[in-house]
């Protein structure tokens, strides 16, 4: 099957996109985003991998990729973290811990400077059931990140309950952010909302230098989107530092 060779052959780079403090203009981290050679798109491949019941399999692959990508561009030797995109399902799949913990000590890396950055293409309240999973990685040191708030299938018991470190606005939001007061109002309640819980707020997809001032002027902290840096291939992404 092609989902199998595409799995075992690692069919599939990473693009990164750096993720900013807007005040400060200094890099906190990227975001890694998988690029497949064999598909149109990662949702098309990880559609396939579902089909075939590899989902986990196709899912922990890109992570491991992703880790070593990181180790190997040194990019690690500084501050910078690095968020990757796990799946629900990866992460209350039993054999998750020892994969994560294993492929951190094998490339050397700090559960501190890897941001797991739940994505939303399932439903998320089997998270919901499985907290002691995640709290033995919070405790080990990993942070955990909301995506694509106000897209996908998040809810508010998940956003209440779970230790999110980070919540990421969908670029629903910042789309000429600037013209909408219902954005700009629904940007400054998850602010002030993110600012009382001591989580970090970022906001995705500024993609004009109009939404960036904006983004700004609502006292947004941390932002992602092609006006601040478009993903690139690991060897061009000290470029950002």
């Amino acid at each position: 099957m092609l989902i199998d060779h595409f799995i075992e052959r690692r069919l599939f780079t990473h693009n990164f996109q750096p993720i900013y403090h807007l005040n400060s203009h200094q890099c906190l981290g990227f975001e890694a985003l998988m690029r497949p050679f064999d598909f149109p798109n990662p949702e098309l491949a990880f559609e396939a991998a579902k089909r075939a019941g590899r989902l986990y399999d196709l899912d922990t692959a890109s992570i491991e990729l992703v880790m070593r990508s990181f180790r190997d561009s040194r990019l690690c030797d500084g501050d910078a973290v690095l968020f990757i995109n796990v799946l629900p399902s990866t992460l209350i799949n039993p054999n998750f811990s020892t994969f994560i913990y294993h492929t951190l000590h094998t490339n050397q890396l700090r559960a501190d400077q890897i941001v797991l950055e739940i994505s939303e293409s399932e439903q998320m309240d089997q998270l919901l059931d499985s907290f002691h999973l995640i709290h033995d990685l919070v405790d080990y040191g990993f942070q955990f990140a909301l995506d694509d708030v106000g897209k996908g299938y998040s809810n508010f018991d998940v956003i209440i309950e779970f230790p999110f470190k980070y919540i990421k606005l969908d670029r629903l939001f910042s789309t000429q952010l600037h013209l909408s007061s219902k954005k700009k109002a629904l940007v400054q309640l998850f602010g002030d909302y993110c600012r009382d819980q001591q989580i970090q707020l970022v906001l995705e997809g500024l993609e004009t230098r109009q939404e960036y001032l904006f983004a700004m002027q609502l006292g947004v902290e941390v932002a992602q989107g092609y006006f601040l840096g478009r993903p690139k291939a690991i060897e061009e992404v000290r470029a950002f530092l």
